[in-house]
């Protein structure tokens, strides 16, 4: 048997393995060009440069080049060892390009030539590529079936019914590919996990499923019943089939029914405006925005910024590509006439630093809301983080260092809160790779300085965490931080984490925190008594009020770039502020695509809030279609309350709502929200939606507007109605909505 020298091999094969390479190479768009502004022209150029960059292979988005040149070195080697190193190398630059068929045939390729050459692999790397063949089959079956033939059932975790797969070739031979694992390493919880979600798609789980390689059907169990919640995105046009990306849900045009603005992560991939026509469907008026041209984003956050009545948006780009994610982000002006210009340079916001997170909010109360933009900082690149103060007059002064701010850190979340009710906006930050920080506002009297009190105040963990927020989730008037961990080292081995959490057996992963507000700046970690300490993987993540009880609800959209990571997204239920029911299951809420930006608002206007959620992976090749989860309807009443501020910013961000209602039987409740776009990564409106249980008489509405400690009280409110609130003006006036009913026959949107 010809045995050749391992060592070179084995170094380049585990390498390889290490991690599943990166995404596609932009192919070239002829993109329509826009009538827009030198300002907005300007930055189209400067995306398109960026997305035509193709020496550096380096670049994490160039899988295609890389592929291509891995062909060309297969083409010259003759050394047995370094032809499988490549074939196997070009096998995962192939599939992540989204060739699962190139992806195969190399792996075919490696199998035939052991074979001719009668090589003698070490048992362990075999299973490794015939582990990498299996997912390769079932991303060619979840490409036939559940994109290519997709409906609202596809990829929902269980997979039943209209979920399961008519074109079967894909999924039959990745069946017998991690069977055949399996039969070699029977413990191997991750191919059971992946053996057990092929067998769904085929109609086989879980009668043909083998007892000991069975996960048992119970584990999948709501922890209570609720109604389940339908995708509606492709009939309404909506179903964007791209990578990871974001979401804005908020109204752009003033006609109180929620637009929505979508982003995708891709270097060429177009920011998309869909105007809500208060019809019953949404109208892609990208073009006609001026936007077309402006390419990639992995998060998005919205405000007021020039308080003249219109919300603006804030496009974040360059996250996860080290030295070369410096891209800029956009400040996108809504011109308040149906288009956007892009202002980043001439409003003092223009940088080039890696990120995907930011968040707005009035810190020093001057009426004029600020932006925090947390940079991925890392020894390859001194990205600290940003405070933008806004200088009111359309521009912004970077204050981070002389307030305490410049955090050198690999933030991946950053939201604002006030957990200790002083009145000025605190700062939560979530690292990837060390201790997360709450910064302390000083007030007027620090000059708005911060301090970092997240040791004293019992916050540092986890210590490898993602998405992140503030919001009062046991309704004491206090609020809490929740905080999901992500830890980047397992990205491969994330299904694995989550079978082992699904099964109650010991993990590695880390788990998310709860932390609940003591009231004296400490706080207590809740989320074992809570039942939130689940394994997640989140990225994207929102909270919102699905049942209107007055709770505020989360959605966690998990996954990691791996394409072994078919992982659920997860829904928790609010239980009365004391523990959270996982529904996922009972809502169809358990996608197994990547999730990543996450809204939650009532788009038809019918007083439940629906969930637009934006799926797909990192790698252009790990592409899906994006969800609008329509909420079935709900027995809450309920009550919106749309604040504008006049002494305090236009978007009243941090305006905080006390409403105090009664109930039929005579008993009274208060309930408690802030004006914010909710979590980190995705932003719902800046509506306050209060659901209100059976409370349905409004006694009293407090409006702590940000910056003072006096309420404006306002009375003769009634339940199931919008409001109109000014700062100052003494009244709510109602404003007369239609409901709509959802319908459309649209196709989605091709990748």
């Amino acid at each position: 048997m010809n045995r050749f020298t391992a060592s070179s091999f084995c170094i380049l094969l585990f390498s390889l393995l290490g991690f599943w390479a990166c995404t596609s190479e932009p192919e070239s768009k002829d993109q329509p060009e826009p009538t827009v502004t030198d300002s907005t022209q300007k930055m189209v150029e400067e995306l398109r440069a960026i997305a035509q960059q193709k020496g550096n292979l380096e670049v994490w988005h160039l899988n295609r080049a890389r592929a291509e040149a891995i062909d060309q070195r297969l083409s010259s080697t003759t050394d047995p060892g370094q032809r499988i190193s490549l074939l196997f190398s070009g096998a995962i630059e192939w599939l992540n390009a989204g060739e699962y068929a190139t992806s195969i045939e190399r792996l075919d390729a490696i199998f035939n030539f052991i074979s001719a050459q009668q090589l003698n692999l070490p048992p362990a790397q075999l299973l490794r590529i015939k582990e990498l063949q299996g997912i390769a089959y079932l991303r060619k079956a979840e490409i036939e079936n559940c994109i290519q033939n997709h409906n609202a059932y596809s990829c929902i975790l269980p997979i039943e019914g209209p979920g399961q797969h008519t074109q079967r070739e894909g999924a039959e031979s990745a069946l017998a590919i991690f069977k055949e694992i399996l039969s070699a390493t029977p413990n191997n919880v991750q191919v059971k996990w992946l053996y057990n979600i092929t067998q769904m798609t085929l109609g086989g789980y879980p009668q043909a499923v083998e007892p000991n390689y069975l996960i048992d059907p119970k584990i999948f169990e709501s922890d209570l019943d609720f109604p389940r919640f339908t995708d509606k995105a492709m009939e309404l046009g909506l179903a964007i089939n791209d990578i990871s990306g974001s979401v804005v849900m908020d109204d752009f045009n003033n006609d109180h029914y929620p637009d929505l603005l979508v982003s995708s992560y891709g270097l060429d991939d177009q920011l998309r405006y869909f105007q809500n026509n208060g019809k019953g469907g949404f109208d892609d008026l990208t073009d006609a925005a001026g936007l077309t041209g402006l390419w990639s984003g992995l998060n998005m956050v919205q405000a007021d910024y020039n308080n003249d009545g219109w919300v603006d948006v804030l496009v974040l780009r360059g996250a996860w590509l080290g030295k070369d994610g410096n891209h800029p982000n956009s400040l996108l002006r809504n011109n308040g006439d149906g288009t956007f210009t892009d202002v980043t340079r001439e409003t003092g916001l223009y940088c080039r630093f890696p990120t995907q997170t930011a968040s707005w909010s009035d810190f020093d109360n001057d009426g004029w809301v600020d932006l925090f933009i947390a940079n991925e900082y890392s020894k390859i690149n001194n990205a600290s983080s940003q405070l933008f103060r806004n200088n009111g007059d359309g521009t912004f002064t970077d204050v981070a260092a002389e307030k305490g701010a410049a955090i050198q850190a690999f933030v991946k979340g950053c939201s604002w809160g006030d957990y200790n009710n002083d009145g000025y906006p605190d700062l939560y930050l979530s690292a990837i790779n060390g201790n997360n920080y709450l910064l302390k506002n000083g007030g007027p009297d620090a000059d708005f300085k911060f301090t970092n009190e997240s040791a004293a105040a019992g916050t540092l963990e986890p210590k490898s965490s993602f998405p992140c927020w503030f919001f009062d989730y046991d309704q004491d008037g206090w609020e809490d931080i929740f905080v999901s961990g992500f830890d980047f080292r397992q990205f491969e081995t994330a299904a694995g984490e989550v079978a082992n959490g699904y099964l109650k057996q010991a993990v590695n992963a880390e788990l998310p925190r709860l932390y609940r507000n003591n009231q004296d700046g400490t706080f207590s970690e809740t989320s074992q008594q809570a039942g939130v300490a689940e394994v997640l993987f989140t990225m994207g993540c929102n909270f919102g009020d699905l049942n209107n009880d007055g709770y505020p609800d989360f959605y966690a959209a998990t996954g990691t770039p791996d394409f072994r990571a078919l992982i659920p997204n997860r829904m928790f239920l609010n239980q009365s502020g004391k523990r959270f029911a996982d529904i996922t299951k009972a809502g169809g809420f358990g996608h197994l695509q990547k999730g990543h930006g996450v809204a939650m608002g009532d788009v038809d206007l019918d007083g439940d809030q629906d969930i637009y959620h934006v799926l797909g992976g990192s790698y252009d090749g790990d592409n899906f279609m994006n969800a609008l989860f329509e909420n079935p309807g709900m027995d809450g009443a309920w009550v919106k309350l749309k604040l504008q501020g006049t002494t305090s910013n236009r978007s009243a961000i941090g305006a905080r709502v006390v409403l105090a209602a009664s109930n039929t039987k005579g008993s009274t409740r208060v309930f408690r929200n802030r004006v914010n776009s909710g979590g980190s990564f995705g932003a719902n409106p800046l509506v306050v939606e209060q659901g209100l249980a059976d409370y349905t008489t409004i006694d009293q509405l407090e409006v702590y507007w940000p910056g003072q400690t006096t309420p404006e009280v306002f009375t003769g409110l009634n339940s199931g109605a919008f409001y109109l609130i000014e700062e100052g003006s003494g009244q709510a006036k109602a404003v007369t909505i239609a409901p709509v009913t959802l319908q459309g026959n649209h196709q989605h949107h091709q990748h």
